[in-house]
């Protein structure tokens, strides 16, 4: 038998531990067997998932938390279209990610066999690039897609695998990988005129959204802010570019109590649109009509009624540093006014209720959180409410799939930053559709071991749905979810149920003592949803 090390899964193996991967997410088959074989030789562990689209899912988070690729692999046909929805994710939400797929030896390729599907064509409008393994060329293949994936806009890269290419002998001996991290260019355009621009305001507003986040460039930009004075609004992933609470800040655009922050940012004269990326929400969906000055690496792309007065093009960071030199005046807003907005906004999400309602269970949920911990959230009517309610003291600690807007991110992504960042404190908050979508993993959290803490929002319904449909009059249909008894366990993770605040803090502090994962099951009411999303 030739020595697994001396074939082209040994070096794929060995290239991808060059590259600083540490873990593969998957769930095995005959064709796959070399390549988890090479892995687990060269001390990359397979984790086993119990679905490849959590498998995308948390090589999603392990790009985005580390800035190493995260790597996904399956079989081809089921396998690589399980892998889609967890792979649109990173394409959206701009994740450095490996895509590896098996495939039909390259004699088979193209005929009518069983599950083979043209897997270049299924990933093309999902990544980056779509490659193939082939004899001589693979150290470069491996090369040349982690180089894609981290490069800018980071996204997925999908790299196929022949059975035969994969299992046959090694033709080369690469040489070293260089990590080369590119350093971006100082060199930015469009300063002038936002300049000119940004001085005949009097009442500007920024705006802060992904591509700020992904800058790393969040104290400058504070900088920006405070010496100025300009208030400003956050994207849900623009959370946490400047630590939060800030006196400065006036909310979440498109989220729960939306119409109260936008009818604040509609007494402005100015937006500034900071590292800002519509894949979260257009700029025309919450903007009043007033001009745009957009500072990012690449162009505003906005609806054609947005007034773009300037654009500054270029490195953020590079672009923040001029504007923080440029002779601007200090805004004139009030800041009591400012102040006073916070404390009703605080207050109009914590609407008084007999129930058990999610904002309480947020409200001690971040009391148990560290400051350092992260909270990875699933998509449903409860990611508004943490998306307007849940303090981020910086960036990195607040998981959430809002390109994609995928429901069942949140319990893959909890594990994978679990596996990630093993120090810090983990939490995962998701409804009970979510939760049912992704049960399976509960195995998954339990062979791992390690403790994170799932907290399941049982309200008995997939109340975003509900509440659209009852806005536009329609009936409550396909949206309510059967009721089940808290188990003891799922699949080997305790289950912990919780009915009233009382409960929910006992729970936690079995959570605090706890070696391994567990599940809370908080049973709220969901009726104020509609209200809060909606006003």
């Amino acid at each position: 038998m030739t020595d697994i090390r001396h074939t082209n899964a040994g070096l794929l193996a060995e290239r991808l531990k060059a590259h600083g991967v540490r873990y593969v997410f998957g769930i095995p088959s005959g064709q796959i067997l070399p390549a988890v074989e090479a892995l687990e030789g060269c001390g990359i562990r397979f984790v086993l998932v119990s679905h490849e689209m959590s498998a995308a899912f948390m090589a999603d988070v392990v790009g985005r938390l580390t800035g190493t690729p995260g790597v996904a692999l399956a079989t081809l046909g089921p396998g690589a279209t399980n892998l889609a929805t967890g792979v649109g994710n990173g394409l959206l939400d701009r994740s450095p990610c490996l895509i590896l797929t098996a495939q039909v030896p390259t004699s088979q390729h193209g005929r009518r066999v069983q599950m083979h599907v043209e897997h270049r064509q299924l990933f093309a409008p999902l990544t980056k690039d779509s490659l193939s393994l082939a004899s001589g060329g693979v150290a470069e293949t491996v090369d040349r897609a982690v180089a894609l994936a981290l490069a800018e806009p980071p996204g997925p890269v999908h790299l196929d695998l022949p059975e035969d290419i994969l299992a046959g002998n090694a033709l080369e001996r690469p040489g070293r990988v260089e990590l080369v991290r590119r350093s971006p260019s100082p060199r930015v355009t469009g300063l002038r005129e936002a300049v000119r621009v940004l001085r005949g305001a009097y009442r500007p507003v920024a705006v802060l959204g992904l591509s700020a986040a992904r800058s790393g460039q969040g104290r400058l930009i504070r900088r920006l802010l405070e010496r100025f004075r300009i208030p400003f609004v956050a994207t849900m992933m623009g959370k946490g570019v400047i630590p939060d609470p800030h006196p400065l800040s006036i909310g979440v655009v498109g989220r729960a109590r939306h119409r109260w922050v936008e009818g604040f940012v509609a007494e402005a004269d100015l937006v500034l649109g900071l590292g800002y990326d519509p894949v979260e929400i257009g700029y025309e969906d919450w903007m009043p009509d007033v001009p745009l000055v957009h500072v990012d690496r690449e162009a505003a792309d906005a609806d054609p009624r947005v007034r773009i007065a300037a654009q500054v093009r270029g490195d953020l960071g590079a672009a923040v540093a001029a504007l923080l030199a440029a002779p601007l005046s200090r805004a004139g807003w009030d800041l009591a006014a400012i102040r006073a907005f916070q404390t009703r906004l605080a207050a109009g999400l914590r609407p008084r209720s007999a129930g058990f309602q999610p904002h309480q269970v947020l409200d001690l949920l971040r009391a148990w959180l560290p400051a350092d911990g992260i909270l990875a959230c699933d998509v449903g009517a409860h990611t508004h409410q943490i998306a307007s309610q849940w303090p981020v003291p910086a960036g990195g600690r607040l998981l959430v799939s809002n390109g994609w807007s995928s429901m069942g991110y949140g319990i893959p992504a909890a594990l994978a930053a679990k596996l990630a960042c093993p120090r810090r404190e983990v939490a995962c908050l998701v409804g009970d559709g979510g939760f049912l979508m992704q049960a399976g993993e509960m195995a998954t959290a339990a062979r791992l071991g390690r403790r994170v803490l799932f907290v399941m929002l049982r309200d008995g319904s997939l109340s975003l749905i509900e509440a659209k449909q009852r806005r536009r009059g329609y009936r409550a249909a396909g949206v309510a979810l059967p009721p089940w008894p808290p188990p003891p366990d799922y699949f080997g993770v305790p289950c912990v149920p919780a009915r009233t605040p009382r409960e929910f803090r006992t729970a936690l502090h079995r959570a605090r003592r706890a070696r391994g994962p567990l599940v809370i099951e908080a049973v709220v009411d969901g009726s104020r949803y509609a209200e809060i999303l909606y006003s």
